[in-house]
């Protein structure tokens, strides 16, 4: 980790010697080597494989331990009661209780922070000298009537990037196609396809939609507002009841198995033609998910219908 640990007693500010014996009898077993009578242990390899140099003169030092080594520490600390320093601008000590806080030399008892013994593990230990950043807060994605869940489609990810089409880093960005001329480098994010801006500033659109089957401004909203989603090949957003569909989400066998109506309704669409007898049920049950040939489950928003298309390539 490239850093150093030290493992120290103290009583009333002072360091104190530990227990030579007991730290031999804790080390012992994790030296890669076989250590002589009467001689310290210089070196350990826990059971990941990490190592440590160590040297013992009244506490023990481990130089650059591995998080394996850290399993180590939180042992020996656990059995002396001793407490972990990482010399650092911060002086990060940690105690096993908080009456040995008053024992530590006045410049570490503020910062000193309290790991009860059975909680002393070497993945706490890390926790203190490297905390994990807090994650990020990101914001609520605006409404998508005929894509509900674009996040969960994968259609939407979480990503520290700017768009490309506002500049800002939203938290979130989109991943599905995009048509047009002259698009820009790199991706977009959700709120500039909700809001229209990068159908209005770049001519972007995101998805196909048979403009007779559905109202000018269902078009429009379906076309520049709605985040896309990838297929193996292309076709028009379904409809249904005079309105755009619902995409709920890429769907194989098993996830559809709960919409016989969408089973039938993917059924009709692959009767016609010259297909083998049983081609059709060993499609249906060929569907899935992750793969092709792949389902796609769509909802009626008037009637609540299900529909489904499918493709390969």
């Amino acid at each position: 980790m490239g850093f150093g640990l030290y493992v120290y007693k103290f009583r009333h500010g002072d360091v104190v010697p530990m227990d030579e014996a007991l730290v031999r009898e804790l080390l012992e077993p994790y030296a890669p080597y076989d250590v002589p009578d009467g001689e310290r242990v210089e070196w350990v390899r826990a059971a990941d494989g990490s190592e440590a140099d160590v040297c013992i003169d009244h506490g023990v030092s481990f130089d650059r331990p591995g998080r394996g080594v850290l399993d180590i520490i939180a042992e020996l600390t656990r059995r002396t009661g001793a407490a972990v320093l990482l010399m650092n601008k911060h002086q990060t000590t940690i105690v096993t209780r908080e009456s040995d806080r008053k024992h530590l030399p006045e410049e570490l008892q503020e910062n000193a922070v309290v790991v009860p013994p059975p909680a002393m593990t070497g993945q706490a230990i890390e926790l203190v000298i490297r905390p994990q950043p807090e994650p990020r807060s990101r914001p609520v994605l605006p409404p998508f009537p005929y894509h509900p869940d674009p996040i969960g489609s994968g259609s939407v990810i979480a990503a520290d990037e700017r768009c490309a089409c506002c500049g800002h880093d939203q938290g979130w960005i989109y991943t599905g196609p995009v048509y047009g001329q002259d698009l820009p480098d790199g991706r977009v994010c959700p709120y500039c396809i909700a809001f229209g801006t990068a159908a209005k500033r770049h001519g972007m659109f995101f998805n196909e939609v048979c403009a007779d089957q559905v109202p000018d401004e269902a078009a429009t909203k379906i076309s520049e507002r709605t985040p896309g989603f990838s297929t193996w090949q292309d076709w028009g957003w379904p409809t249904h009841c005079d309105d755009g569909t619902a995409f709920l989400g890429a769907v194989g066998a098993e996830e559809m198995a709960p919409y016989p109506d969408a089973v039938d309704h993917l059924r009709q669409q692959f009767t016609e033609g010259n297909r083998e007898p049983g081609w059709i049920d060993d499609f249906l049950h060929s569907l899935h998910k992750d793969d092709q040939p792949t389902a796609y489950l769509f909802r009626c928003r008037t009637c609540g219908t299900h529909l489904a298309r499918a493709d390969f390539s």
